[in-house]
C-alpha cells in the first residue's frame, strides 16, 4: 500500500527589506504659505536667558497641612495603626521622628507619626 503524499515546496524565508525612512518636508517642498501655517505658534511670554545671573523667584511654601496622627500599637514600639485604615494592619514607622509625614501603605494617604 502506498500513500499519496504531496510534497510541499519549501520557500526560502523572506528577508526584511531595508526601507528608507520618510524625509521631513522642507520649505522648498511646499508653498511658502502652507509651510508657515504648520509652524508652532511663537511664545512671547518671557525671554529665557540661560546666562542670566538672577535666580528664579522662591516658591511659596504651601503652608501647614492638617494631617491626622497614627495610633501607637501597645507593646510594639515603632508601629502604629493608620488613622484612615485602623483594621488594615500595622505600619512600621521605626526611624521616623515625631510629627514626620508618612504615607499610609493601605490607602496612600499621608498621616503623621505620633
Amino acid at each position: 500500500m502506498t500513500a499519496c503524499v504531496q510534497k510541499q515546496e519549501s520557500k526560502p524565508p523572506k528577508k526584511g527589506g531595508f526601507h528608507q525612512p520618510p524625509q521631513p518636508l522642507t520649505k522648498h517642498d511646499e508653498p511658502a504659505d502652507e509651510a508657515e501655517d504648520k509652524l508652532p505658534p511663537k511664545q512671547h511670554d518671557e525671554p529665557s536667558n540661560p546666562t542670566s545671573d538672577t535666580p528664579p523667584p522662591p516658591t511659596q511654601p504651601s503652608g501647614p497641612k492638617n494631617y491626622e496622627y497614627g495610633k501607637p500599637v501597645p507593646g510594639k514600639p515603632g508601629f502604629v495603626t493608620s488613622p484612615y485604615a485602623p483594621a488594615a494592619g500595622y505600619v512600621d514607622v521605626r526611624g521616623f521622628g515625631p510629627a514626620t509625614e508618612v504615607k499610609d501603605p493601605y490607602t496612600g494617604k499621608i498621616f503623621l507619626v505620633p
